[in-house]
């Protein structure tokens, strides 16, 4: 017998549906209206370099190889080395590699996907503006990157450094994208390959590299309660982002979660796992996969990553004097789960 049915009665579609409403309707009833950002001056550039790389004739590499450098510079450097594996600008061979990496036919045929799917960059521009409007807004002290598009052969999805963010942008054609068919990656990672996730996603990036994870004691809640931060986090920044895009879940299984947040809570106390620092009892919980192990195949992965967000926000409205700030500046998670008081 599965999860639900051991830890839940059934209940009428229409009872179901009558929940969830009341449930979003006290939700949005609670919700705080979001802070005025259109005051807030950023300055970032959105550069697309993928558009200047393939517009190298590739034989033209000599000559053009200098002008890449000393126009993107170490970026172009961290792109190369890190992201398509050609190494060093400076090497012996580099432009051998690249020339390789642009005459790909597939990388073509990427390229014109991405050409298509971004044509135009402006509503994108703005999604990331108004991000980082809210970033300044939180943290003033904190520098605006300038953000750079490169196609990186499906690696490595986004590069962080203190003054620029890069992202890979072929991986975010659309769920229903075929190249994602053909490079056979699971139905459920799709979910997030969009195109509306570019922006929440770049901020996302910058979260995780600024407020890094305090692993001097690493359990499941401590990492259930990480991870809620930087949802949360991300939701001050993307205050209109539907909460099952910013947690990469279909409406269906937000509804699911909503449903069901009690009956997994008390399944997780109930298993004494809320403390376990076994690995594999962890990535059950927060790991990428199509469903959490321990609640069923009806369940959506990554349930105790919503449960983590569910906690911080809890631990935000019980204490109302913490700003976004003070909470991302907190270490000590088991505090943060304290104070949270939570009770689904």
């Amino acid at each position: 017998m599965g999860f639900i049915q051991e830890q839940l009665v059934f209940r009428g579609k229409g009872r179901i549906f009558l929940t969830l409403l009341l449930v979003l309707l006290v939700m949005a009833s609670c919700g705080t209206k979001p802070p005025d950002v259109d005051h807030v001056k950023v300055d970032f550039k959105l550069v697309p370099f993928y558009e200047d790389l393939f517009s190298i004739n590739p034989d033209s590499l000599a000559k053009e190889t200098p002008r890449l450098v000393n126009h993107y510079g170490p970026f172009f450097e961290a792109y190369s080395m890190r992201v398509i594996g050609a190494g060093s600008p400076n090497e012996e061979g580099f432009e051998d590699k690249m020339k390789l990496f642009l005459e790909y036919p597939p990388n073509r045929e990427v390229l014109d996907s991405c050409r298509k799917t971004f044509a135009n960059l402006d509503p994108l521009r703005k999604e990331i503006n108004k991000g980082f409007q809210y970033y300044r807004y939180y943290f003033p002290e904190k520098p605006i990157p300038d953000v750079y598009l490169h196609i990186s052969g499906f690696n490595q999805s986004i590069l962080v450094d203190s003054s620029w963010v890069s992202v890979s942008i072929e991986k975010y054609l659309g769920k229903d994208c075929i190249f994602y068919e053909w490079l056979t990656i699971p139905v459920y990672l799709r979910q997030k390959m969009t195109p509306e996730k570019v922006a929440p996603d770049i901020l996302k990036a910058i979260a995780m590299t600024e407020f890094v994870y305090n692993d001097s004691v690493d359990n499941l809640m401590t990492q259930m309660v990480y991870q809620g931060t930087i949802q949360y986090f991300l939701k001050q920044l993307t205050p209109l982002l539907p909460d099952e895009l910013l947690l990469d879940f279909t409406p269906e299984q937000m509804a699911w979660c909503q449903q069901y947040e009690a009956t997994m809570w008390s399944s997780i106390v109930e298993r004494k796992h809320l403390f376990n620092n076994d690995r594999m009892v962890i990535q059950k919980y927060v790991g990428e996969s199509p469903f959490s192990y321990y609640f069923g195949q009806d369940s959506p992965g990554r349930t105790g990553i919503f449960i983590g967000y569910r906690i911080v926000e809890s631990f935000m409205e019980r204490n109302p004097r913490v700003t976004l700030k003070e909470l991302m500046s907190i270490r000590d998670y088991n505090s943060i789960f304290s104070r949270a008081a939570y009770r689904p």
